[in-house]
């Protein structure tokens, strides 16, 4: 029988065992394989508990094997049956030893290899993992003497896209041994960057190892020596096993200001595709190479994700996006206070050229300079698809204004995505600049900067209400019947009386502020101009509080930011007196960055309400044609289109669906599914494996109340300033009866259609929300101190509380004093 084959013929594992099988395999394809030969398990067999020594046959055939390589020094290795399997590596369980050349020592070795096969050890391993080796091969190779040695994952486990090197200098054992703590890099697959720059050139061992993996299709762990700048793979496994799934981060900080309920299976059809190319867009924008944006591609399409039927943001994609950017950092921190995630940065490391550097910020700037057209374009295109959808008479006129919501959706979409990004860069650049000066204040001063910006268009709805109330308060024969009628019969009193003027500033407010509401890009939530009476109950819910001018508290806040800025001014003069052209730019760089971050928040307004105003268009052309398709038997009911996909509606407009027969059994299952689904509750925050469906039971959350000292709560402030008060807890603005004139609210999350409260209360806390939130931009129109983000404020804080307010640091205490006592 042949014991001996060496290394460049063909081996059968079985027989030579997985670690020389795979030598044999790599060495025949031409990879840098170090010679040698293996002793097959039939000599372990023949001759291991034999009494009698190696045949003279076997050792003339090693010692001639030897003389052939004449090497100085080898390695002698264990290559057992079963070692190194799919199932189980026995990973430095079995022998290995560094030998010189001289047969009698090669030999004592080989007898040292099969004796570590019973090794108390191996013995261990194999009773606790139920693997039994099936015998032992032995490898004897050219001993390499490097200069490094280390091992290369070529998927590491720790960072997506990237391999893992590790490496000693000298001989690998030390690796294996523990004995001392390797050196270690990342290497980027796609950018062929290591990160952090290595210390020895291992480039020609990075590209042997990618085409290792290639040639397996697999990931494969490879153990190597570089010696004289020569790199050698000296074993190799291929790992068959999934790598270890990395963890993806969810949050529905932001928005759930938008999509406050379960969506239906159209919008997140439409949100998922317009977040992508939201994103993907604003990228391109920065001119983010092409080999990034393909690199990109998974992070794009992964955006948001539905838990228990309600959106949420991929925080891992976002800021993976995000990292793409030679100044990620400063990106991802506006990002994360411009939504509320206060879980830290999950941004992949990256260095970054300054060619990369000055190319952005050359970009920005430019880009800076277009924000206006860029708005104002924004706003024609919804202009027009407003005139158009309500315009429509006919099937196609729906059919054509359902295509272009999707196009705008989609691409058009750009021009509002530059609003919101100068918003949040701007917003974020000013905050850091406030810290250089202010410190732990720095956040109430920030705020107060950019309070009661001129003509924000988010405050101007309850100016027009104010306006509205003291219209009919002035008229006696409207404001009797309005305070004694419901608000349906006032409503229907109103349009069959007189009194046309205050009906037509009402049929005013609702042509330009109705389809602002809660929920309002829901498609299942009615607005005002659709139900005109619930707009009456809110006026009159609204005239019942205590009197209030909005415009003149929004003047006295304005009067307010500019005694702020006067007092940051001489602060700046005051630090930097002695050397005045460094305090005139200081001065200069925060005039700048008032006036930008106050420009990007009023665009961003302006193209959120536009937002709504389009949704609102889409949600009557999505009634019209589905009034058709129930006409023609394609659905049945009333609110089955919002169980198809967008898609899936643009196929049956044009009759080109591939399966429509099947069409009703389908909408009949999705609406089973997603009234079980949506009765789930997951937390805020939280994390899942990668490409794990998790269920609520399964998932991993990472969220703690987030509490100071003396166990006052915290947050991040959205509205400077100190406030003393008792809380009032508001599950909904249905609720806003309860207050009363200097009531702290405490609420999970604002949207648009509680703006009518913001004059009636003295502070606000809210759960969710960043700040550039809708309740964070109108508490600094009215200068209410508000803190956003405080985590689970509804259910620690109680109707009746007295309530310490430090909006200035973005602290909540609860007290036990009475209120005369804190004044």
């Amino acid at each position: 029988m042949k014991y001996i084959t060496v290394l460049d013929q063909p081996l059968e594992e079985r027989s030579s065992g997985a670690k020389a099988f795979h030598l044999s395999k790599m060495k025949r394809k031409g990879f840098p394989i170090p010679d040698g030969f293996v002793i097959s398990s039939h000599c372990f067999k023949d001759f291991y508990l034999s009494p009698n020594e190696l045949p003279s046959a076997v050792r003339l055939e090693v010692e001639q094997e030897l003389q052939r390589i004449g090497a100085s020094h080898y390695m002698v290795r264990s290559s057992a049956i079963g070692e190194d399997s799919e199932e189980n590596s026995f990973a430095g369980q079995l022998d290995s030893f560094l030998c010189t050349s001289d047969l009698e020592d090669i030999v004592s070795h080989i007898y040292k290899c099969w004796t570590s096969y019973e090794k108390d050890n191996v013995l261990v391993y194999q009773k606790n993992t139920g693997k039994v080796l099936q015998g032992m091969a032995v490898v004897v190779q050219e001993l390499i003497d490097p200069d490094h040695a280390g091992v290369i994952f070529t998927r590491s486990h720790l960072k997506e896209g990237h391999m893992l090197v590790e490496y000693v200098q000298g001989h690998g054992e030390q690796l294996v041994s523990g004995a001392v703590n390797p050196f270690s890099f990342h290497y980027s697959i796609a950018e062929k960057t290591t990160e952090p720059i290595a210390e020895i050139d291992l480039a020609q061992g990075l590209l042997v190892a990618a085409q290792i993996e290639q040639f397996y299709g697999a990931p494969t762990d490879i153990e190597w020596a570089l010696k004289g700048g020569k790199f050698y793979v000296v074993q190799a496994r291929p790992i068959t096993t999934p790598l270890k799934s990395k963890e993806v981060y969810w949050s529905n900080t932001n928005v759930n200001e938008n999509y406050p309920e379960a969506i239906s299976p159209l919008l997140y059809s439409v949100a998922r595709d317009s977040y992508y190319h939201y994103f993907k867009n604003l990228s391109k924008l920065f001119q983010v190479g092409d080999d990034d944006l393909r690199r990109l591609e998974p992070a794009y399409c992964n955006i948001i994700g539905v838990f228990a039927c309600k959106m949420y943001y991929n925080m891992s994609s976002i800021h993976q996006i995000l990292s793409a950017s030679p100044f990620a950092d400063i990106l991802i921190k506006s990002f994360d206070n411009f939504v509320g995630y206060a879980e830290g940065s999950k941004k992949e490391k990256r260095s970054s050229s300054l060619k990369e550097k000055v190319h952005f910020i050359r970009e920005f700037v430019m880009l800076n300079r277009s924000l206006a057209a860029n708005v104002l374009s924004f706003e024609r295109i919804t202009n027009a698809f407003n005139q158009r959808a309500k315009q429509a008479v006919v099937y196609e006129d729906f059919k054509s204004c359902f295509h272009e919501f999707i196009e705008i959706r989609m691409h058009s979409w750009y021009r509002a995505s530059v609003a919101d990004f100068f918003a949040m860069a701007y917003h974020g650049l000013l905050g850091k600049f406030c810290g250089k000066y202010y410190e732990e204040d720095a956040d109430g001063v920030h705020n107060k900067l950019i309070q009661a910006i001129p003509n924000l268009i988010s405050s101007q709805p309850i100016v027009h209400m104010h306006r509205i109330i003291q219209q009919i308060r002035r008229d006696k024969t409207v404001y009797e019947p309005f305070r004694a009628l419901s608000a349906l019969e006032f409503w229907n009193w109103l349009q069959s009386s007189t009194h046309k003027e205050v009906l037509a500033e009402i049929e005013t407010y609702l042509e330009n502020w109705g389809f602002r509401c809660s929920g309002e890009l829901m498609l299942t939530s009615k607005n005002y101009i659709e139900a005109p009476d619930s707009f009456v109950a809110l006026l009159q819910q609204y005239e019942r509080l205590p009197e209030q001018d909005p415009e003149q508290l929004i003047q006295e806040k304005a009067a307010e930011r500019v005694r702020i800025q006067k007092e940051f001014v001489r602060k700046i003069y005051k630090k930097h007196w002695w050397f005045l052209p460094k305090a005139l730019f200081h001065i200069g760089l925060l005039k700048f960055l008032i006036r930008q971050a106050s420009a990007g928040i009023s665009s961003r307004e302006r193209v959120r309400l536009k937002q709504a105003l389009v949704y609102f268009r889409f949600k009557q052309t999505l009634q019209k044609i589905e009034s058709v398709f129930i006409k023609n038997a394609l659905i049945e009911n009333a609110g089955d289109i919002l169980y198809m996909r967008y898609q899936e509606i643009a196929e049956n407009l044009s009759a080109s669906d591939m399966l429509h027969q099947n069409l009703k059994v389908q909408i009949a299952q999705r609406k089973a599914q997603f009234d079980l689904e949506s009765r789930l509750i997951y937390p805020d925050d939280f994390y899942t494996k990668s490409g794990d469906y998790t269920l609520p039971s399964q998932i991993l959350s990472k969220t703690d109340v987030v509490q100071g000292l003396e166990g006052r709560m915290k947050g991040m402030t959205a509205c400077g300033g100190k406030v003393k008060g008792r809380a009032k807890v508001l599950a909904s603005v249905l609720e806003a009866g309860k207050l009363e004139k200097g009531d702290i609210m405490i609420t999970r999350q604002t949207d648009p259609g509680w703006v009518v409260v913001f004059p009636l209360i003295s502070g606000l806390i809210v759960e969710r929300g960043g700040m550039l939130s809708h309740g964070a931009i109108v508490s600094r129109e009215f200068g209410i101190p508000a803190i956003v983000g405080v985590v689970s404020a509804t259910s620690l804080i109680k109707d009746g509380d007295l309530l310490l307010l430090d909006a200035d640091r973005g602290e909540i205490s609860i007290c036990n004093e009475t209120i005369e006592d804190l004044s």
